[in-house]
């Protein structure tokens, strides 16, 4: 069974046109060549024998030797066309398979060439947000939120949509988030002072600001996208949240991105409420 077995992949290897070798190197060219001109040789032999043996070979050039060898060997003289058909054949094949393969080749580095692309366009949109929000000391790790982004995206599996699944756990984590400062205002209180205001030498107004009982240390850092901001005033969070709210909005919404208006549909893109 096992000599069976590599006979038959013997024979498989042999009738294999291999487009990664040239030609000449391809054992199936070679086959279909001398296997036809071994049969020919073969009837020839024993066509001339047989002439031989009769009294009539004359290998003397003459008229009469000439048209006596057309006669007698016209069956073999046209066998010659095999072979050669047979090996016109099989280079056509493996042209066309190395044709074939070298536009693979072709596609795999386009799609190459565009992940690359795509991840170093990304990677300048997100340090020209890191610029934007230098002042709360912003960072983003491109490498790793780029592959949070587009998890099945590849040099060889190219593609420019967005994991819902992600952007709908980012909207979790800021709600979550929410949630944790709810707790500490809760737990910690906060104070209302009143401060008047000098509007002018006769008009005064005294305003009430709420100030935290204890500063609340707001630490964002989901997934590559990550800043500290410490908060006194209750107010201030309205304005951080809005912060976050731009910040993941810039980094979901740039150009790059072929599955927008999905993106766009999920719940929390659709608006911005300040919690109550």
């Amino acid at each position: 069974m096992e000599t069976t077995n590599r006979v038959l992949k013997w024979l498989g290897e042999c009738f294999k046109v291999e487009e990664d070798k040239a030609l000449h190197e391809n054992k199936l060219f070679w086959m279909v060549v001398l296997i036809p001109l071994f049969f020919i040789i073969w009837i020839s032999w024993i066509l001339t024998t047989d002439l031989i043996t009769k009294s009539l070979y004359n290998p003397h050039i003459s008229a009469e030797s000439l048209a006596g060898f057309v006669s007698y060997y016209a069956f073999p003289i046209a066998l010659l066309t095999v072979p050669l058909t047979l090996a016109v054949m099989i280079n056509r094949f493996h042209s066309s398979k190395q044709k074939a393969k070298s536009n693979r080749l072709v596609e795999q580095n386009n799609t190459a060439n565009n992940f690359f692309n795509h991840y170093k366009y990304f990677k300048d949109h997100c340090i020209g947000l890191e610029n934007r929000f230098s002042w709360v000391n912003l960072r983003i790790t491109a490498e790793l939120l780029y592959k949070k982004l587009f998890p099945i995206s590849s040099v060889s599996n190219f593609t420019t949509e967005l994991d819902k699944v992600f952007v709908e756990s980012v909207f979790d984590y800021y709600e979550n988030m929410i949630l944790d400062y709810q707790n500490h205002i809760k737990i910690n209180g906060i104070k209302t002072i009143a401060q008047t205001h000098n509007q002018g030498e006769i008009y005064e107004e005294t305003v009430e600001c709420h100030f935290l009982s204890e500063p609340y240390e707001l630490d964002f850092d989901l997934c590559g996208i990550s800043f500290v901001k410490s908060l006194k005033v209750e107010e201030d969070f309205k304005g951080t949240l809005y912060l976050t709210f731009e910040i993941i909005g810039g980094l979901f919404c740039f150009s790059g991105v072929s599955n927008f208006d999905e993106v766009n549909g999920l719940t929390w893109f659709n608006g911005f409420d300040y919690p109550s």
